[in-house]
This record gives structure tokens, C-alpha cells and sequence, in this order.
């Protein structure tokens, strides 16, 4: 009986290493990390939703793009060829990742590079907050 139970734990991890050789195939689904939506249809280097993508979302799921991708789209963006619109929105998604960190950045290096401090602010910023500006 423990032999039985060993050949299938065995099995199952063959399984899970070798998919291909027992003709079930993992299909892993890349996700953007600011919009959470699928990028598979994109290039495999990219990070984010490009323009490319939102696209597909305005062809092929318009419920999606309605919901998630057209609010990041100011409104002086919206009467813009559809190219744009979608270049638009590509770029407040990646925004949307980089700006708090930038942001943190320019203002820790504000404090920092004062000269007109009596004393040095590093004690006075969160740890978190230097280790997000690469300071730490």
C-alpha cells in the first residue's frame, strides 16, 4: 500500500516537471501588474499594456475596455484619433507604475539637497520611503 501511494506522489511530480511529456501543457497567463489584465497577446518582453493591447481589449472585449482602460483617458485625450487614444493610455498604465516611485525620489533628494537646512532631514524620512529612493 505505501508502495502505491509513492508511485503516485512520484507520478504527480513527473507530472508537474515534464508536462509535455505526458501531453498536459501549462499555459502560464502574463499579466500587466498596474491594470491586472491579460498580456499574452502582446510581445513576450513586455511589461505593461501597450497600445497594441489596448487595442485588442477595444476590438475584442470592449466591456473591459469600457470599464478599466477608457477612465485613464483625460478628457482632452478623447476627441484624438483612436492611435492616440491608445498610445494615451498605454502611457498612464506604465505612468501609473513609475510615478510614486519618481516621485518619493525627486522629493527625498529635495530634502536631502537643501541647502538652506540647519540640520541634515535623513533621520526625519521613513525608512521605507529611503529604501524606495534608493537611498538605503
Amino acid at each position: 500500500m505505501d508502495r502505491l501511494l509513492l508511485n503516485k506522489v512520484y507520478s504527480f511530480i513527473d507530472i508537474l516537471f515534464h508536462p509535455v511529456k505526458h501531453g498536459t501543457k501549462q499555459v502560464s497567463i502574463r499579466r500587466c501588474p498596474v491594470s491586472g489584465l491579460d498580456i499574452s497577446m502582446q510581445p513576450r518582453n513586455s511589461k505593461f499594456l501597450s497600445p497594441s493591447g489596448v487595442k485588442w481589449y477595444y476590438n475584442n472585449k470592449p466591456e473591459l475596455y469600457i470599464k478599466l482602460l477608457e477612465p485613464r483617458l483625460r478628457i482632452n485625450w478623447r476627441e484624438k484619433s483612436l492611435h492616440e487614444q491608445f498610445r494615451e493610455i498605454a502611457h498612464a498604465v506604465r505612468n501609473a507604475d513609475s510615478n510614486p516611485r519618481n516621485n518619493i525620489r525627486r522629493a527625498v533628494s529635495r530634502l536631502l539637497h537643501d541647502d538652506n537646512t540647519l540640520f541634515n532631514n535623513i533621520k526625519l524620512i521613513d525608512k521605507s520611503k529611503l529604501r524606495e529612493a534608493g537611498l538605503e
